[in-house]
């Protein structure tokens, strides 16, 4: 559990919360990738619909992976030679670097929001490096949520860069939950299976917006998860859509309420589409996991 509760206070806590010294912040990330390669060992990944090196030597061209802010410890496990990762410009920022360094990432500094501090310099440098022949990742809620909401970053890369987006998500079947986050962060446990399902590569199309980029990457993403992880999605799902109810009371009306999509809508028989028609995401892909809304979940599911 050391590592899990380590990561866990990176990761999930702002970094005032730990003031460690900066000479002392390279022997504690140094400990960190050390610590993680070895716990890495304990556990295994399933892959489905994997069409990254396919894609890549059919086209000569790389992809943005899409993941959300609560799986990014497990796409770990997923990195290619060189891909592009945003880290935070901060002392948690700095500790994670030799984690990623040494899962043969290539660090980015900055955020996925535009908006945010440093979020422009990263994304130009993120865009930069796509163009250049490397591959990327990004938590498109990240780095502040909503949970589910994808931002601008992941289609502004997906556009610059003239490559498709490939979302993924990833589901521990042992794992710590952390309710309290508002990404609901999910730890690894040692000796878990990690599954991870792929959808089908979103292409950006010519006029197409930001925003409706985007969305596509959210649903696409929000319908592989309520595959995957139907409990935990619902739960996010309700959490969303309470705190979206809060800013209709003070900034829209009522009709707005037309837009929402309830989990209990999600019909598996519509399930393979994305917004826009693009395929999410392949057939006969069984649900695994199961949470509840604990304050810390432990779910421990033996392998099929």
């Amino acid at each position: 559990m050391a590592f899990p509760l380590v990561v866990s206070r990176l990761v999930v806590f702002p970094s005032t919360s730990m003031k460690v010294p900066t000479l002392v912040n390279p022997v504690i990330g140094a400990g960190i990738a050390v610590t993680f390669k070895l716990f890495r060992l304990t556990f295994r990944i399933r892959v489905r619909n994997d069409q990254r090196e396919r894609l890549v030597q059919r086209t000569g061209k790389q992809y943005a992976l899409a993941i959300l802010h609560a799986h990014q410890l497990a796409a770990l496990s997923l990195s290619a030679p060189r891909v592009g990762a945003m880290v935070s410009r901060s002392r948690d920022g700095d500790l994670l670097m030799p984690l990623l360094r040494g899962n043969g990432c290539v660090p980015i500094r900055g955020s996925s929001g535009v908006g945010e501090k440093g979020g422009a310099t990263a994304l130009t440098k993120m865009i930069r490096h796509v163009k250049d022949g490397n591959p990327s990742v990004i938590a498109v809620d990240g780095p502040r949520g909503p949970r589910g909401v994808a931002q601008k970053g992941i289609a502004m890369v997906a556009m610059k860069a003239a490559v498709p987006i490939i979302p993924v998500v990833l589901i521990p079947r042992r794992r710590w939950i952390m309710s309290k986050a508002w990404d609901r962060m999910q730890i690894l446990l040692p000796f878990t299976m990690v599954d991870a399902l792929f959808g089908d590569p979103i292409y950006p199309t010519p006029g197409e917006s930001i925003d409706d980029l985007r969305a596509k990457v959210a649903e696409s993403l929000r319908i592989m998860e309520h595959r995957m992880d139907p409990e935990e999605a619902a739960i996010c799902d309700r959490q969303c859509r309470k705190k979206s109810g809060k800013r209709r009371d003070k900034h829209e009306s009522s009709s707005a309420d037309a837009n929402l999509q309830p989990a209990e809508n999600v019909q598996p028989d519509k399930i393979g589409k994305s917004a826009g028609g693009h395929d999410s995401l392949v057939s006969g892909v069984e649900p695994i996991g199961v949470a509840n809304a604990a304050d810390s979940v432990l779910l421990d599911r033996e392998a099929a």
